[in-house]
């Protein structure tokens, strides 16, 4: 799965130019649908702005879930250093 490179907030009408820290979804009984990408400085900020869309109807009723993001390496995956995110 690929993630964006950066936090999924806007601010000012720019985006937030720091890595993703936590995938951001909403679990809702037997689904869970993923919603973004935050910063740790965002996390609050967004799940203020999902309940606000929850309650409007735009996304599912549900728990928000915030999973913390974790580097991983392989001997199997081999990429361009030039094409690594800072984690």
């Amino acid at each position: 799965m690929l993630l964006p490179d950066r936090c999924s907030i806007k601010e000012k009408g720019k985006d937030c130019v720091n890595p993703p820290e936590f995938v951001i979804s909403v679990v809702e009984t037997n689904d869970e649908y993923m919603v973004g990408v935050t910063c740790k400085n965002h996390k609050d900020r967004i799940s203020e702005k999902l309940v606000i869309l929850q309650q409007a109807g735009k996304i599912p009723q549900g728990k928000i879930k915030f999973s913390e993001l974790k580097a991983v390496g392989t001997d199997c995956v081999r990429s361009d250093p030039d094409d690594l995110i800072q984690l």
